[in-house]
């Protein structure tokens, strides 16, 4: 019961990141380099602890922020 209650806890901060970083790609905010990467790349690695650990649910929405990131970090050229 305790993982369940956690990946929907991290599964639902995923998805209010996501959204939120959604209104800074739209406006074409450019965000240095030392924020977008090294935050894309520690997402990505909280994306396999979580699939580690059996939370998929937060694995998907960290993903999806994950992504938001790694967009952000592209757009800045």
């Amino acid at each position: 019961m305790t993982h369940l209650i956690c990946d929907l806890v991290f599964m639902v901060g995923g998805f209010i990141f996501a959204p939120s970083l959604m209104f800074s790609i739209k406006r074409k905010v450019k965000m240095p380099a030392t924020t977008s990467l090294p935050t894309a790349l520690v997402l990505t690695a909280f994306v396999g602890c979580y699939i580690a650990l059996g939370l998929y649910l937060a694995a998907f929405a960290t993903t999806l922020t994950a992504i938001c990131w790694y967009i952000l970090y592209l757009k800045r050229k």
